[in-house]
């Protein structure tokens, strides 16, 4: 599949850095689904395959903490860039309407952007991040604390014992499983459409791997932003030479892995239907 190449001025979105730390982040979170699900979810006939698939329960057990650990590697990765960014004044506005940090606006984007999908208004006028886009931002925050702390607390359950009651390590299980169960629920349904399966990308959105967008993209898709640019001067500082065409082997990974991560969210859901359905079963019986 050839990406699409477009010659015309672009804009800046992502650095190199930013775009290393998602992939780290995305093969990591890959890895803990594909070894920890099979787990979760051991009576589904595609677990054990899965669980072959890494040698057995215990090699997939080994592979689950090398995934962890490249999964709190891609948290120093980004906490890292932003005390570079900060030092160097790169970082940008910590609040406002081209900020990471949600805002007064987002909230009133949200209820627009509805009303646009029911053709009540029109598209609302996103500056630089929309607000499922930080929504996303800040999950991974919410995800890295809540399934790395409670994981912790399973891998070295001696040591939390020693401090803490013994039930802890059993809540650290249970919160661990359900958390990773809508952390991966939500990844690879919601966040998989809003990014790269909405009109307009569809079926995968390039910017994460060449980190540019095409002008005429900025201009449809973030108005705000671009205005702002256009105003400020700042388009000339953003824009940088080239195509927007990300490397033809980074589009096909991307493809595989949103495949491999909508097949991953039909077995669990269907998993989980069917272990809801047994457990209705056997309370009625």
């Amino acid at each position: 599949m050839a990406p699409h190449v477009n010659q015309k001025v672009l804009v800046r979105r992502f650095s190199l850095w930013a775009r290393l730390t998602h992939g780290v982040l995305a093969i990591s979170v890959f890895g803990l689904v594909f070894t920890g699900m099979p787990l979760k979810f051991s009576q589904a006939s595609w677990a054990w395959p899965l669980m072959r698939m890494w040698g057995g329960p215990h090699e997939a057990g080994v592979f689950h903490r090398l995934f962890a650990i490249m999964l709190f590697g891609a948290g120093f990765m980004h906490l890292t860039g932003t005390l570079v960014a900060a030092r160097r004044g790169t970082l940008g506005p910590l609040f406002g309407p081209d900020s990471i940090v949600p805002g007064p606006q987002d909230l009133r984007h949200l209820v627009q952007y509805l009303r646009y999908l029911l053709g009540r208004d029109e598209r609302p006028n996103f500056g630089k991040y929309t607000y499922w886009e930080k929504f996303d931002y800040f999950a991974v925050f919410w995800g890295l604390v809540i399934i790395g702390a409670s994981g912790l607390v399973m891998w070295f359950p001696e040591v939390v014992a020693r401090y803490l009651p013994g039930w802890v390590v059993n809540a650290a299980l249970v919160i661990h499983s359900d958390e990773a169960l809508l952390a991966a629920g939500f990844l690879f349904a919601i966040h998989f459409f809003n990014t790269h399966l909405r009109p307009g990308v569809f079926p995968l959105d390039p910017v994460i791997f060449s980190g540019n967008v095409s002008l005429e993209e900025l201009r449809t898709e973030r108005p705000a932003w671009h205005r702002r640019l256009m105003a400020s001067g700042g388009l000339d500082r953003e824009s940088v030479p080239g195509k927007t065409a990300a490397p033809a082997a980074a589009v096909v990974i991307g493809l595989i892995f949103l495949a491999l991560g909508i097949v991953m969210l039909v077995l669990m859901m269907s998993a989980a239907i069917l272990e809801a359905l047994g457990y209705l079963r056997s309370l009625i019986t």
